[in-house]
């Protein structure tokens, strides 16, 4: 499993309009992906960065979806609450633990 991480600085006060158009965009864009396996937005208010934790089954699979006319279209919307380029990142997961886990 992979995990595609997200940093981006957000303009100053734009973090819920960039949750919801997270929340309204993300369920098309990964709706038919089969190796998409979840994804969470994490907010640090103090420093106004959002990380995106996307979870996939490999990356050949994230990177084709990032490929597509529907992904930079969407990509787009979500610039104009950018306050610095994204740091996009694909990890290979090593360590999941949960309470069930252990």
């Amino acid at each position: 499993m992979f995990v595609v991480v997200t940093r981006v600085k957000l303009r100053e006060g734009t973090g819920d309009q960039c949750a919801e158009l997270f929340r309204r965009t993300n369920p098309e864009l990964v709706n038919d992906e089969q190796d998409w396996l979840g994804a969470k937005m994490i907010f640090d208010k103090e420093s106004s960065i959002v990380t995106v934790l996307a979870s996939w089954k490999n990356t050949e699979s994230y990177n084709a979806l990032s490929a597509t006319p529907k992904f930079q279209a969407t990509m787009r919307e979500f610039a104009q609450f950018f306050a610095s380029p994204p740091d996009i990142t694909l990890n290979e997961l090593l360590v999941e633990m949960s309470p069930d886990s252990i």
